[in-house]
């Protein structure tokens, strides 16, 4: 039996402390992206008052909403519990935009090549964002900053388990096809490209679809097709939603109330 050499020894010795090392900081970086950020905790209390009993000129959000931000199916209200913190105040901004102080109205450029021999689409120019709602906009309007934002953060912690709705076979199957595949010969993604898997969401500009009433998604689907909502990406969701079907809509709205979805239980 050879014995090893000490140079040999230490290389090994060396490579199993890197080794060790590596697997201790992983293990950090791990822990530290699990450990919850820290809450402020006057915020998150005036976001859960403000919610509960809203305040002069301003109607408590649970009346439509929900008491615990769970929303309301029958009504098409949405649900707001746990829903990023940055797209909820993005979306309150928006219901509090004028429309007329960030639209430019362009005349469409003639489609005259001769005059006009090519259109450069890095020159787009997009929306800062405006949504359309009866309800949403005057109480949007006057809402501070800092309330949008402790209501933001109120509604992302609260835990929300979905109650699959039922469906038939067919119209599941034709739902899942869009939001599993889209429309690749329309050039038009799946849902879950932007949505995440299972439509549970991905970051501020991608809300979660499982767990919405299918009501609200149809809605706002017809209202990006109308042009009374254009404060998506990018426009993504305008371009996406002219492909749309009256019966695409109703079966992928129908898929995704379907499935099972459940954000900050225990």
């Amino acid at each position: 039996m050879r014995v090893m050499s000490a140079k040999k020894l230490n290389k090994t010795l060396i490579f199993i402390v890197l080794i060790a090392l590596l697997g201790l900081a992983w293990w950090a970086y791990q822990t530290l992206q699990q450990r919850p950020e820290s809450v402020d905790e006057a915020a998150l209390s005036a976001g859960e008052q403000l919610a509960a009993k809203g305040r002069e000129g301003v109607l408590g959000c649970q009346t439509c909403h929900g008491a615990k931000g769970e929303g309301n199916f029958a009504a098409g209200f949405p649900r707001l519990a746990g829903l990023n913190r940055d797209y909820i105040l993005k979306q309150l901004q928006d219901f509090a935009r004028d429309p007329l102080q960030t639209r430019a109205h362009i005349e469409p450029i003639a489609r005259d090549y001769e005059r006009t021999p090519a259109i450069y689409e890095d020159l787009t120019v997009y929306s800062a964002g405006t949504r359309t709602d009866a309800i949403m906009n005057g109480i949007a309007k006057v809402l501070t900053i800092e309330e949008m934002q402790q209501l933001g953060l109120y509604y992302s912690l609260l835990p929300f388990t979905a109650t699959p709705v039922a469906a038939d076979v067919q119209t599941l199957e034709r739902g899942a096809e869009l939001a599993l595949r889209g429309k690749p010969e329309y050039k038009m993604p799946r849902c879950t490209a932007c949505h995440g898997p299972k439509g549970a969401g991905f970051g501020a500009h991608f809300p979660p679809l499982a767990g919405q009433p299918p009501a609200y998604l149809i809605k706002q689907i017809n209202l990006w097709q109308s042009g009374a909502r254009d404060n998506d990406h990018l426009s993504l969701m305008k371009n996406i939603s002219n492909l749309l079907t009256d019966a695409d809509k109703a079966n992928v709205a129908a898929y995704f109330a379907n499935l099972s979805y459940q954000v900050n239980e225990e």
